[in-house]
């Protein structure tokens, strides 16, 4: 027997047990199309990923403090504004540094209030995150040499406190952690990203650390650097890593006190993350896949019994062992195809649905997964169909004859 004529076969068998392949194929489309879904989530949140590293600005690398250990004692790594100064005079590979101090506070306008995340930054923030101003002006070089008492605000802080309020919201007065700050700014959206910054509320840094750090304090919870190019990213993180070794005082047997990470790194991490989470929930799927495929192993058992004498006829009219086994087999094949290819249609659909679900803004649904769930499919029915073929193909025709 030709494989077209196996199909035309199944097409027959199938089409005279409607209502019973349909239930077969529930599985395989179930299956199918929660790995397409799960899978599209999983890969809009990688895109989404690289799309928020993006908008936080270009070729940054971030210096962030940490504990480090010598002879069993640890202690706790600290970076100040010295270490900004050294890398200003020294990077050769530096274009534009910008000092961070990260704190959080209760920010009150009126009747309304919001615990934000408050940055003490410098004007070259805005720069290396490449943010644009909706309303008024950014921090200036002088707010910050006055430790002048205003702020900038993000968006969603705009929005939180100002929302529906006739005027802009330069000019007027807020509370942060119960101090008054003049608003000078309002930030445009940036939307949801690695960083909250639309939920953020900016202040000069010399404010932030003596407001909220105390009198005489000079340190700083990180430090941004964009390099000159992207081309110079794996050596300029080799540059500050021997600026900050040497400012800190650090001998060669003394682990770093500090972290420097450029965007590539970050990026790669993260999404190394959010591929692994989108693998979890496409195996966790796929456990479908196999339950519809056990669907179509028992039903193809019962197609068996049902037409043993039917093959019986057919093997005392000539057909030999592979042509049963073809008969059969390419009958669970069709039921899986067919599942699958109704399972992808409604796998789109799903994504779209289930991809807020799980936090994401978009579904991505690539033909790598398309193909990937249509072969699966394929496979389950070779996999599932060929032992109920195989005992089909190894009925006595004699024993068959006789079957009632």
């Amino acid at each position: 027997m030709s494989i077209v004529e196996g199909v035309r076969v199944a097409l027959a068998s199938i089409g005279a047990n409607k209502q019973r392949a349909s239930l077969t194929m529930l599985g395989m489309i179930i299956g199918v199309a929660a790995v397409i879904a799960l899978v599209a989530a999983g890969a809009g949140t990688q895109a989404e990923v690289a799309e928020r590293f993006e908008s936080l600005g270009s070729n940054l690398i971030t210096i962030s403090p940490r504990m480090a250990f010598l002879r069993g004692v640890a202690s706790a790594g600290t970076l100040t504004a010295w270490d900004v100064e050294a890398i200003e005079n020294l990077g050769t590979t530096v274009a534009v540094v910008a000092p961070i101090y990260t704190t959080s506070g209760q920010v009150v306008y009126g009747s309304r209030n919001t615990r934000s995340p408050v940055q003490g930054v410098t004007p070259e923030y805005r720069i290396v995150r490449d943010w644009a101003i909706a309303e008024g002006r950014f921090i200036e070089a002088l707010d910050e040499a006055t430790h002048a008492k205003v702020a900038v605000l993000g968006a969603q802080v705009a929005e939180d406190l100002f929302g529906g309020q006739a005027g802009s919201p330069v000019g007027k007065t807020v509370k942060i952690n119960r101090q008054h700050y003049q608003v000078v700014g309002v930030m445009e959206e940036k939307g949801a990203g690695v960083q909250d910054l639309d939920g953020s509320v900016l202040v000069p840094l010399s404010t932030a650390q003596t407001r909220f750090g105390g009198a005489g304090n000079r340190s700083v919870s990180s430090i941004v650097v964009q390099a000159t190019s992207a081309e110079v990213l794996d050596y300029a993180v080799r540059e500050l890593t021997a600026i900050l070794r040497a400012s800190h005082g650090l001998a060669r047997s003394q682990a770093a006190d500090f972290t420097i990470q450029n965007q590539t790194q970050m990026v790669e991490m993260v999404q190394e993350t959010a591929a692994t989470f989108s693998v979890l929930l496409g195996s966790i799927a796929s456990i479908s896949l196999v339950v519809g495929g056990i669907g179509i192993m028992n039903i193809m058992f019962v197609s068996v019994t049902e037409r043993t004498r039917e093959i019986g006829v057919r093997k005392a009219a000539g057909a030999r062992r592979r042509d049963i086994l073809v008969q059969f087999l390419v009958e669970a094949v069709v039921l899986s195809v067919a599942g699958g290819v109704i399972g992808v249609v409604v796998g789109y659909g799903a994504a779209e649905v289930v991809t807020p679900l799980l936090g994401a803004a978009r579904a991505v649904v690539t033909s790598e997964s398309v193909l990937l769930a249509l072969g699966v499919s394929v496979g389950v029915g070779l996999f599932f169909g060929i032992y109920p073929a195989h005992r089909a193909a190894l009925l006595n025709p004699i024993e068959a004859l006789r079957y009632e």
